[in-house]
């Protein structure tokens, strides 16, 4: 393998390495309820798990509605998505209507 080729994966491997850590370290923030400045009185930021969770619903569900609706609650955080659930349920209460 040519330097080209080596600097080339190598940089790939690192890139999504870094990701992965930002990934879990915002996540693990985020379950402590200390993501994005939020105070210890603050609704939580969920990741699409956590909100299917609370809503009952698959992981595709929740993706296909998403899709649907572009106005759809929800926070970036990074290459992260979050959500509030009261602003979840909400949204689809409001939906429904």
């Amino acid at each position: 393998m040519d330097n080209n080729a080596l600097a080339y994966h190598l940089t790939k491997v690192f890139s999504e390495l870094e990701i992965r850590i930002a990934e879990r370290v915002l996540s693990l923030l985020t379950e402590q309820g200390m993501a994005a400045g939020m105070s210890a009185g603050s609704e939580m930021l969920l990741n699409d798990k956590q909100i299917c969770e609370h809503l009952q619903i698959s992981i595709s569900h929740f993706h296909n509605f998403k899709k649907a609706h572009a106005d759809f609650p929800s926070y970036a955080i990074g290459k992260n998505v979050r959500y509030k659930l009261s602003e979840v349920k909400e949204f689809i209460k409001n939906v429904k209507k």
